[in-house]
């Protein structure tokens, strides 16, 4: 919402009252965006993620050979081809960021 609008001469002068509209008094605040940072803690999570599928599958295999009657074979596959195919696409990843890098140092 604009309250107050000044002309002089070919500059017209606006002033904003709301707080999230930029002004020319005071520069425009921001918290610090560190992509490098979010990154990383995002191939840190995906890969935590991945870990935690696997480590899930394998209790439920273990769990179907010790107790049978107490998981659904479906309930296994899943958790197997959850597991099997973020494995897959944690590799494809690690697969491009090594290529990514080697093309790099090869820019030379």
């Amino acid at each position: 919402m604009i309250t107050n609008v000044s002309f002089n001469g070919n500059v017209i002068r606006m002033n904003a009252s709301d707080p999230l509209h930029y002004t020319n008094d005071e520069p425009l605040k921001r918290d610090v965006d560190d992509v490098s940072g979010s990154f990383a803690d995002m191939l840190k999570s995906a890969v935590a993620k991945t870990n935690d599928l696997q480590v899930d599958a394998e209790t439920l295999m273990k769990r179907m050979v010790v107790e049978p009657e107490s998981v659904d074979i479906h309930q296994v596959m899943i958790a197997t081809q959850k597991a099997e195919i973020a494995l897959g696409l944690t590799k494809a990843v690690r697969d491009g960021a090594i290529n990514a890098y080697r093309e790099l140092m090869n820019l030379r």
